[in-house]
């Protein structure tokens, strides 16, 4: 009897493996993507959707293009676009996760990475003449301050966990 269910486990154990991809074990469906400038403190967008001043590190889904613009007032705007490439993980599918775990891979996204993960936006040379002028303030989407809201919350609910941290207040 010990016999069968140890086969069983075991079965069910191999089985589990199979049904995910390996790209989705170890990276998950997001990847972030570092923005800088010099100079500092200048406005971001993705796709069009203003994400604040740099520096901005943002969670984007990993099979999308991003089309990235960094502005300053008297320079032209600088644009670099992100695409996603195959990982080398969903290879690792020919091995332990056959052709489900490819198809998880594509479905999720997981099996692909930003072509880059980090972007510095330089603005060497001046377009126009200073004039006195206010600057101009970057906006943030209130659907990004909404996932920056939860993905800290995420993180202090995770941090809490590990260390057996409990709130004295009982939140």
């Amino acid at each position: 009897m010990n016999g069968r269910r140890c086969v069983s486990a075991v079965g069910i154990a191999v089985a589990s493996l199979m049904a995910t991809g390996c790209a989705s074990i170890i990276n998950g469906s997001h990847q972030d993507l570092t923005v800088t400038s010099q100079p500092a403190a200048l406005c971001v967008s993705i796709n069009g959707e203003p994400y604040g001043a740099t520096p901005v590190v943002a969670s984007l889904e990993r099979n999308k293009t991003y089309v990235v613009e960094v502005q300053k007032d008297h320079y032209l705007p600088y644009q670099q676009t992100v695409v996603p490439v195959m990982n080398g993980m969903v290879w690792g599918n020919l091995i332990f996760g056959g052709l489900i775990g490819m198809v998880v891979d594509s479905g999720t996204g997981a099996g692909y990475e930003h072509s880059t993960s980090i972007i510095n936006a330089y603005f060497p040379t001046r377009v126009e003449e200073e004039t006195h002028r206010t600057k101009a303030v970057c906006l943030i989407a209130p659907a990004v301050l909404a996932e920056r809201e939860r993905a800290a919350q995420i993180k202090i609910v995770k941090a809490d966990v590990q260390t057996g941290y409990q709130d004295p207040r009982g939140h």
